[in-house]
């Protein structure tokens, strides 16, 4: 059959979209992350011209260079009963990569940044390559994507290095926590117990 693009939402308009998601719940509405740091829920109307801002952090400057910004979002698989969901986006002096949570406020209805725990940050050398993708697998834990951050090449072997998180895949259990850190490590990750430094954290490299 012919296949067809068409404008779901024609009198609404995004700035720098790149990501449209939904909890998998009862709450079928669609959220849209823009990169440069907010999330749009939409209503079911597609003819609306209203739209509500679910999360801002744009005031953190996350969008400086072409590749930076809010790159990341997810809900908690409860997320219809504990309101949690999971945001990645960049930082600078230093620049690095934020990996946090953070949980929906009842009475508002939206993002309550006040309740932002970070799980992690992670140094980046370059502004760009820094993927950012989030999802929960089917084992309930939450898989990151980081780029082997930036210039061209990956410059620092990033990518094959086990003992830095760029250029991997991470899988983390951000319903517990292990020593001194603010999420989990799942004991079946592939480099749990590899000493030296490996970092525990990766669930696949070379990316």
């Amino acid at each position: 059959p012919t296949l067809e693009l068409e404008n779901a939402y024609p009198r609404l308009t995004f700035d720098r979209p790149i990501i449209a998601t939904s909890p998998k719940t009862g709450d079928t509405r669609l959220y849209v992350v823009e990169q440069k740091g907010r999330i749009l829920r939409l209503p079911q109307d597609r003819e609306t011209d209203q739209i509500e801002v679910f999360l801002d952090i744009s005031e953190r400057r996350t969008y400086v260079e072409n590749e930076e910004g809010l790159l990341g979002f997810t809900f908690h698989p409860q997320y219809e009963s504990n309101g949690k969901a999971y945001i990645y986006y960049t930082q600078h002096q230093p620049r690095r990569s934020v990996i946090s949570e953070v949980q929906k406020d009842v009475a508002t209805d939206q993002i309550d940044l006040a309740s932002e725990r970070i799980l992690l940050e992670v140094p980046q050398p370059y502004g760009n390559h820094n993927s950012g993708t989030l999802g929960f697998g089917p084992d309930g834990h939450l898989y990151v994507g980081l780029g082997d951050g930036g210039s061209a090449n990956d410059p620092h072997d990033n990518g094959q290095n086990l003992r830095s998180l760029l250029g991997k895949i991470l899988r983390i259990d951000v319903n517990s926590r292990s020593a001194g850190q603010e999420y989990g490590v799942p004991r079946n990750n592939p480099f749990v117990g590899a000493g030296s430094g490996i970092r525990p954290e990766i669930w696949a490299f070379g990316f």
